[in-house]
């Protein structure tokens, strides 16, 4: 017998290719597909898995940024703070200034008592209790020259009265006030891990 596909009615030269056909996808798909195929499967399960901890990880990363900003305006808000808080080294050389401002101004001053100092978080408050006599321009001149220091000093608890029978046109009031300066707390070098 001559078995050759040409002698086969059509019908079994359909079946015969078919057979053929499949068994060569079969062989293809056992020996070059399966294992991509798997991968794949593998890969995207993984891709599943990680998902999560990709989408916490960009939220992370937003909310760096957003700290990072933030440190930096703060960083930038801090600088202003410490160029008009006194440094500790400068509170005697501003206790000088206000002095020579009051002197510049004719006024005597006739108390000048320090008070304790007062801790905040990162400045302390240094009030000291003032008592000067002059003339209403006297003060207000001196109350301006204050007013025009770098360095933050509050004017506040004033008490003005007259001097009775004063004859002298330089000295017709007593004024007594405290002036109160924020000194900046000397801050150890930073702790704070540097961000990438």
């Amino acid at each position: 017998m001559d078995y050759h596909v040409e002698n086969l009615p059509g019908s079994a030269q359909a079946v015969v290719f078919a057979a053929l056909a499949a068994g060569l996808v079969a062989v293809f798909y056992v020996f070059y597909l399966r294992g991509p195929l798997e991968e794949r499967e593998h890969l995207r399960d993984e891709l599943t898995r990680l998902e999560p901890a990709i989408a916490q990880g960009k939220t992370v990363e937003r909310q760096l940024n957003r700290c990072k900003s933030d440190l930096a305006r703060l960083d930038q808000h801090f600088a202003i703070l410490r160029s008009i808080l006194l440094p500790p080294e400068e509170t005697a050389v501003v206790v000088r200034a206000v002095q020579q401002m009051a002197s510049a101004s004719n006024l005597k001053i006739t108390r000048f008592t320090p008070q304790p100092v007062v801790p905040q978080a990162f400045y302390s408050v240094w009030p000291v209790i003032m008592e000067v006599e002059g003339n209403y321009h006297a003060l207000g001149l001196f109350f301006e020259k204050v007013s025009r220091l770098a360095r933050i000093i509050n004017i506040d608890h004033m008490t003005i009265k007259g001097i009775d029978g004063s004859s002298d046109s330089f000295r017709t009031l007593s004024a007594v006030f405290t002036a109160t300066t924020f000194v900046l707390k000397e801050v150890p070098p930073s702790t704070r891990p540097d961000l990438p």
